[in-house]
């Protein structure tokens, strides 16, 4: 069906790229193109807002930076899955901004876990124990394998996440992998003489509190493991400022 035209006016404080941004986000927001659908070819959008190509064109990349739509070649725009892209290009950012953002990441990390661990004590379906408990198994295995501990543990903590069944913490713990596999292996690299055994027990415990269903457990159980995780990241800020 062909679109009636959109009055685009022009406003000094809002560009008319801006202005074709909104209304196409509005369109995504309100449903009237979902995950998957094509939005009109970029010459349709021109003539339904009235604006020029380059207007669109620009538009268009906006949405695509965020992760709102996807371009490919010789076919109209279309609708993406919500997905966690832009945040991750941002962590990777930030967190590479300087030795104090590694501390606030975990800062973040720790509020984004404990709400986590409490949701998944209620939530956590048969599978996500299943899940939970063969990525034990796997921290098992590879307690003196930094290598092979350092994607298993993220992973655990993704699976732990994953458990709470809120779609944003889960956007929000993917776009936080990378920067949890650094924080890691700067723990590891801070902590030579460290003893695994000591690190795996605390995720067994996460494990089990999740597995009880227990809010009061689960809570102690989180804030204990991050209690051990800001001590050591902690430490290595001030020896990083130090040498700074």
């Amino acid at each position: 069906m062909k679109m009636e035209p959109i009055a685009v006016v022009h406003e000094p404080r809002r560009s008319l790229t801006q202005q074709v941004t909104e209304e196409i986000t509005t369109w995504i927001t309100t449903g009237r193109y979902a995950p998957g659908d094509h939005l009109p070819p970029e010459a349709e959008l021109a003539r339904i807002f009235n604006v020029s190509k380059p207007s669109v064109r620009e538009a268009l990349k906006h949405l695509v930076a965020v992760g709102a739509v996807e371009i490919s070649h010789g076919k109209p725009p279309t609708v993406s899955q919500m997905n966690s892209v832009p945040l991750v290009n941002f962590f990777h950012l930030a967190v590479n901004s300087g030795n104090e953002s590694l501390r606030e990441a975990v800062e973040l990390r720790r509020g984004l876990e404990i709400e986590s661990m409490l949701l998944a004590t209620e939530r956590a379906t048969p599978e996500d124990i299943a899940r939970l408990g063969k990525l034990i198994e796997t921290l098992d295995r590879h307690k003196a394998d930094y290598d092979q501990w350092v994607p298993a543990h993220v992973e655990f903590h993704a699976a732990l996440v994953a458990a709470s069944h809120n779609r944003f913490y889960t956007f929000l713990q993917d776009a936080l992998k990378s920067t949890i596999e650094r924080i890691n292996r700067q723990i590891i690299a801070a902590q030579p003489a460290r003893d695994p055994a000591v690190s795996f027990r605390r995720h067994v415990e996460l494990f089990e509190a999740i597995k009880s269903g227990k809010r009061d457990k689960a809570r102690e159980a989180i804030e204990r493991h991050f209690d051990a995780v800001d001590a050591i990241v902690n430490a290595t800020v001030r020896k990083a400022g130090r040498q700074g």
